[in-house]
């Protein structure tokens, strides 16, 4: 600059810290401001200002400040003691010197507290007076002595304003951005979890409206039971296709219904875990702010687990009562024919009921043995097959195996000639099979990309034995994979 006059008292300092004067461990006194000094006082008051030497931090000005009231704090950089600004203005060393203290105020107030509005308030307030006040001082100067000396002080305030406005603006915007990116993915979650929502809600009054036949079911069993222990021995075959008959439509209902929910949790967990990954790069943002993170699917899919847990054991209960009344039907035909009489007019019409009811029942099991000796069907883009609808066709077979088995069977040995020659491979199919078949498809699933989640849900019923379990699931996952 054109003057280049130094103030006593910096100069003073200077030569001090040139010759190590002062006491022990310190350069200078502790609260020297001989080099400037950092000030600070609460912005949202007329208050008291705190500073201190600009030998030590600006976190003891700011610590002062914070102790007698609440955020903002507004900080800013004093000159030199016994500086005047036109002395600033005219010395290149001491301009330096300070521009150096109010980098450090500035950058403390930035970067150690990170408090937006006590930077906002410091940019705003006396460090902004003084700076103006400097450049003003500037260019009084100049007007005495008319010669570029303010190029480079104006340059330093222009990049002073520069650099500290903008990261702030920039910060704001950010978070704007940030914001508004997290509540499109947020709006998109809403949207897609929109026809869940709907689809949930169909399933639960389809499981409400199941569960509320439970008492007509076990009523209709008890009732098959009254009619088997007063029914004829000519009647007791009508009583054993009853008794069939009703555990088929007891386990009809609860299947379809278990594919509805296997197909929803199946699309719940893909939604959950597509909200997961779109969410992921917003997570700390959110934590930052405070914003707590939406469940977006562990209630409904635990309410869905639920409602196919109940319906497997309602299956289960019901298979055990037909079986149970079904050795009951035997045990009485077996007494009524030691008590059956020599009567030639009876045992004509017991011939021709049983003939049939053996008619009836080898048209039955030669549809079941066509059913089980076909493939099954395969889905439309990965050529998989789908396997739930053959997996119970195989398990209601091996269920008719006892029949088969069981003494005074002659009605049905003409279904059950067609029928042995599938038990074995129904058997085999069902229990190594369909698992293998299962496992090979996951495999496929997994190179096509498939969320792992759903797979691993599938493997995990396949791994505890529930093969009709896995069966449902797997069909629900080859689905939502081919979006069908």
């Amino acid at each position: 600059m054109g003057a280049t006059t130094q103030p006593a008292s910096l100069v003073a300092a200077l030569a001090a810290l040139a010759l190590g004067a002062g006491p022990s461990g310190c350069l200078w006194p502790e609260e020297d401001d001989a080099l400037g000094s950092f000030c600070a006082r609460l912005a949202n008051a007329d208050g008291p200002e705190y500073c201190v030497g600009a030998n030590r931090s600006p976190a003891d000005a700011w610590s002062q400040a914070e102790a007698h009231g609440d955020l903002p704090i507004e900080m800013w950089a004093e000159l030199p003691r016994g500086t005047s600004m036109s002395e600033l203005a005219a010395s290149n060393e001491t301009l330096d010197l300070w521009l150096g203290n109010v980098d450090k105020v500035v950058s403390y107030v930035r970067d150690e507290e990170r408090n937006a509005e006590s930077y906002g308030a410091t940019l705003a307030g006396r460090l902004r007076f003084l700076l103006e006040y400097a450049a003003g001082q500037q260019t009084l100067l100049l007007e005495q002595e008319p010669v570029r000396a303010a190029d480079r002080f104006i340059e330093a305030m222009s990049e002073k304003a520069s650099a500290e406005k903008d990261p702030l603006l920039a910060a704001l915007s950010a978070d704007k951005q940030a914001m508004a990116a997290a509540q499109v993915v947020f709006a998109r979650a809403r949207d897609e979890a929109a026809p869940l929502q709907a689809e949930y809600a169909s399933v639960v009054a389809r499981f409400a409206a199941y569960r509320a036949t439970e008492a007509a079911e076990t009523a209709a069993y008890a009732s098959l039971s009254r009619e088997a222990s007063r029914s004829a021995l000519d009647e007791l075959g009508g009583v054993e296709q009853a008794i069939l008959a009703a555990v088929r439509e007891a386990s009809r209902a609860p299947d379809d219904l278990a594919v509805e929910i296997m197909t929803l949790s199946a699309q719940t967990q893909a939604s959950a875990i597509s909200f997961e990954e779109s969410i992921a790069p917003h997570k700390e943002f959110l934590a930052t702010h405070g914003a707590a993170m939406p469940d977006m699917s562990s209630g409904a899919l635990r309410s869905l687990n639920a409602m196919l847990g109940y319906a497997q054991q309602r299956v289960a209960r019901s298979d055990r009562t037909a079986t149970a009344l079904l050795g009951g039907v035997g045990l009485r035909r077996q007494a009524l024919l030691a008590q059956k009489g020599d009567e030639g007019a009876r045992a004509a019409i017991a011939r021709a009921r049983i003939e049939k009811a053996s008619a009836t029942f080898l048209a039955g099991a030669q549809a079941r043995a066509a059913v089980v000796s076909a493939p099954p069907p395969v889905s439309e883009r990965f050529g998989l097959p789908l396997l739930a609808e053959r997996c119970g066709v195989l398990a209601a077979l091996v269920q008719m195996r006892p029949l088969c088995e069981a003494a005074g069977s002659s009605w049905r040995e003409a279904g059950c000639a067609a029928l042995r020659g599938s038990f074995d491979a129904a058997a085999a199919e069902l229990t190594t099979g369909v698992p293998r078949k299962i496992a090979a498809g996951l495999a496929t699933l997994r190179e096509k990309g498939m969320a792992t989640a759903l797979l691993d849900a599938v493997q995990a019923r396949l791994d505890a034995g529930d093969v009709k379990g896995a069966a449902i699931a797997y069909d629900a996952a080859v689905r939502g994979a081919e979006g069908t």
